[in-house]
């Protein structure tokens, strides 16, 4: 399962990001600590896989997020050659 940006407040809400690292947008970071205290909120990471669910942050992190599933699933040179067709560089 993926979110992406405040999706993390969601997946919170139903209580399955409990006991897992995840992230979110950077404005929202404190709203999903300070409201489910059972996540370990990461601030310094675009993109966090905690077991079978990955968080990613702003809204342009769901494309950094999209790249390293494409790398874990395909591998890193699909990855990359995907970003370069898009003109995604980190």
């Amino acid at each position: 399962m993926c979110s992406v940006c405040t999706g993390a407040l969601i997946l919170g809400e139903a209580g399955l990001l409990n006991g897992k690292n995840a992230t979110t947008h950077h404005l929202a970071l404190k709203i999903l600590q300070d409201s489910y205290l059972d996540i370990r909120v990461v601030k310094e990471c675009k993109v966090i896989q905690d077991s079978n669910i990955i968080t990613s942050a702003g809204v342009t992190s769901g494309i950094n997020m999209a790249l390293y599933l494409v790398e874990n699933i395909i591998g890193k040179s699909a990855a990359d050659r995907i970003a370069n067709t898009i003109e995604f560089y980190l």
